[in-house]
């Protein structure tokens, strides 16, 4: 019975701690040096990059803000820290959090429940320069693989349904684009969530009827390669980028060029910092190399680089998955457990999975992580989620199709009532965000158990949060 007492016993809320954290550490070691070196050549560290690890350097601290909360009952105190808030993925908790509100987002108000399939096209090398600090490009380029896919999930219906003349046939997809390997290497790719199958609409005002899809032969994927290719080709032609790296004018450079060096050092796998920059980082090997036959990767290469997987699918029936999806999409680029500080004060960045040349794990200088870590920061002003078709906000058909969504007033359920708009929060607090990841209640007392903890301030001076934890400290020490 002690057994099932202690097991059953609720998660205490303790504050994490990022000054702890590896890379927390090496970005306050390195930062310093990293923007003074950066300025020595004339080559300033962009504001907005700027922004994002002073923001990170701030997240979690006490000293840097906090909400003071007290329990009514028994007087119980606590702080909780302020939180960045980062959309570049540094800090793993705001990154978790984001991902939860946005995938809570889609799985209740977006998704219905009908099979969904990922595809994820990756691009030429000089294609990702391109598109790593271009929002506009970068926008075009999603939507003609988004299309590209559509054209395909059309032609599959056409071919296997008996669709009647005049029927509308529509499908839906959300698309994220990365800007990360598993190497923190600039590696801008898509990953599109869509469903796998479409929508029929017999009729002007009829409801659409949903019909799956079989899965796409390797010869269907390659003809979307090939059309994400041609139209990518036509459309850097017609703005003057489809060109040797030698011509014609590089905006980046001319701009910024500080990440346009970065960035040519990142996307070639070579070093941009230190003394041995423009050679390989040094390899941890985890096995022997894979031999053809071995590979993750059977499918064959396609479309000049434009390379196209469309394995991973989730059922009608699997809400888990449909999740789990989700959560792929909009993960994280690093998780703390994956860099670790070695005894020479190097750093180690473990793979995710090892790679086909047996590669486990990379290493590289404090200065070269900070390089990559700056990378990893998107321009200001670019959507990182993306919708379309039925899915999209002003479709005509989102109402008919998706659960009940904020983006459209008091909209339709599959059984004809209307949602509340009670229950169309978007965000999660973030009580709701621990309560829902590690069963969490932040607003209950850990002295009497009462839930309702009620916030009596804000606080934003250093001195003042200095006294209160040490008041804390004081109060909690064993007599």
């Amino acid at each position: 019975m002690l057994a099932c007492a202690q097991l059953a016993a609720p998660i205490v809320y303790q504050r994490r701690q990022p000054e702890k954290t590896t890379l927390y550490q090496a970005v306050a070691a390195h930062l310093p040096a990293f923007l003074a070196s950066a300025d020595e050549a004339e080559r300033p560290v962009p504001k907005f990059v700027r922004r994002e690890f002073e923001a990170f350097l701030a997240c979690g601290l006490v000293e840097r803000g906090a909400i003071r909360v007290r329990c009514s009952v028994c007087g119980f105190d606590r702080l909780v820290a302020f939180s960045c808030k980062s959309r570049s993925g540094l800090c793993a908790a705001c990154a978790a959090r984001r991902m939860l509100d946005i995938v809570t987002h889609l799985c209740t108000h977006v998704i219905p429940e009908v099979p969904v399939r990922q595809w994820v096209i990756t691009v030429p090398a000089p294609v990702r320069y391109l598109i790593a600090y271009d929002a506009p490009l970068l926008a075009r380029i999603t939507s003609i693989f988004a299309h590209a896919v559509f054209a395909q999930l059309r032609r599959a219906a056409r071919r296997e349904l008996d669709l009647p003349d005049g029927a509308k046939v529509e499908a839906g997809a959300i698309c994220v684009p990365q800007r990360f390997n598993s190497a923190l290497g600039l590696s801008p790719h898509f990953h599109l969530l869509a469903a796998d199958g479409v929508w029929v609409q017999s009729e002007p005002n009829a409801p659409p009827t949903f019909h799956a899809l079989p899965e796409p032969s390797q010869g269907e994927i390659a003809a979307v390669a090939w059309a994400t290719c041609e139209r990518t080709v036509k459309l850097l032609k017609k703005r003057g980028l489809w060109a040797d790296a030698d011509a014609g004018d590089d905006s980046l450079a001319q701009r910024e060029p500080l990440l346009a060096a970065l960035a040519t050092a990142s996307i070639s796998g070579v070093l941009a910092m230190g003394p041995n920059a423009g050679q390989r980082p040094m390899r941890l090997f985890g096995r022997a190399a894979r031999g053809e036959e071995e590979r993750y990767d059977k499918q064959p290469k396609n479309a000049y680089g434009f390379d196209l997987h469309a394995g991973a699918r989730a059922s009608a029936s699997d809400s888990k998955g449909r999740e789990q999806l989700c959560k792929y999409l909009l993960r994280a680029p690093l998780s703390n457990d994956r860099l670790t500080r070695t005894a020479n004060g190097q750093y180690r960045i473990a793979l995710k999975r090892i790679w086909d040349d047996g590669t486990a794990a990379i290493v590289v200088t404090g200065q070269e992580l900070l390089a990559r870590l700056a990378l990893l920061v998107p321009p200001p002003r670019v959507h990182t989620t993306k919708y379309f078709g039925a899915w999209a906000p002003r479709s005509k058909l989102r109402r008919l199709v998706v659960p009940c969504s904020p983006a459209a007033p008091a909209p339709l359920r599959a059984d004809g009532s209307r949602c509340s708009h009670l229950q169309n929060r978007y965000r999660l607090s973030w009580a709701q965000a621990l309560a829902k990841s590690f069963d969490i209640e932040i607003g209950q007392c850990p002295r009497c158990h009462q839930k309702g903890m009620q916030q009596i301030a804000v606080i934003q001076d250093a001195a003042v949060l200095r006294a209160i934890l040490a008041s804390i400290a004081r109060r909690t020490e064993p007599s």
